[in-house]
């Protein structure tokens, strides 16, 4: 009995710990501090996948609902919103000042991703900052396509973003 007690720790500490890598390349994020809302987009125009073949190889690898982009967002908005409370991530509607756009650069055999996101003013079209990701969640499988990494990528930019912008009071 001791012996599965500990396992199912080790098996739920794991778990807990399975967020991304994210890296600040440049700029920083402080523009957010006085954001409620935040546009987020999916880029995966130049995504490869296995860094030599092109994305719609990876697309074949299983059925794909018609609006995988769509509902694989939609799995980013609910773990970033979970991690954030206060800074809510929405689909783009060309009314928010800031805009996070998720460059998908390479989708590896097992689904996860890495990728480049970065913080535009969409007034000024200026790049407040460039992130790193690597993602460490995936599913090759999926009919969403980009869900597990999604969430994987919303739960550690939100972590990201709740630690490190002071949020007014």
């Amino acid at each position: 009995m001791k012996q599965f007690v500990t396992f199912v720790f080790l098996f739920v500490f794991c778990l807990a710990g399975k967020a991304g890598k994210l890296l600040l390349v440049e700029g920083n994020a402080d523009c957010l501090k006085n954001v409620d809302k935040l546009m987020v987009e999916l880029d995966c125009s130049t995504a490869t996948y296995l860094k030599t073949r092109n994305f719609s190889d990876y697309l074949k690898l299983a059925r794909r609902v018609h609006n995988w982009e769509e509902r694989s967002l939609d799995y980013f908005f609910e773990w970033f919103n979970d991690e954030t409370k206060q800074l809510v991530a929405v689909p783009v509607n060309n009314t928010d000042q800031y805009k996070l756009v998720i460059v998908v650069k390479d989708v590896q055999k097992s689904g996860r991703i890495t990728a480049d996101i970065k913080l535009i003013d969409t007034k000024t079209n200026k790049t407040e900052a460039v992130f790193s990701l690597e993602g460490t969640d995936g599913d090759k499988n999926d009919n969403i396509t980009l869900r597990d990494p999604m969430k994987d990528a919303g739960e550690t930019i939100g972590k990201y973003l709740k630690k490190n912008v002071e949020r007014k009071k």
